[in-house]
């Protein structure tokens, strides 16, 4: 059993996703990361907090104040 296991991790590689930003309808900030969209949920000075648009998603991501 280990060895599958070590078989299967080497196996796995790691992609970068892609992301981009565009504005909705209403021109608020949208981030696309692989094809979910994220809606600009709060800002600080430091931090920009996304949430995806789907119902029932759950997934969050957090952005420096220049998008990286």
């Amino acid at each position: 059993m280990a060895e599958a296991f070590v078989t299967l991790t080497g196996e796995i590689q790691a992609k970068s996703p892609a992301i981009s930003f565009i504005n909705s309808n209403k021109g608020k900030p949208l981030l696309v990361v692989n094809d979910y969209t994220f809606k600009l949920n709060k800002a600080t000075t430091t931090t920009k907090y996304w949430i995806c648009t789907i119902n029932g998603c759950a997934a969050k991501v957090h952005t420096d104040s220049n998008n990286r």
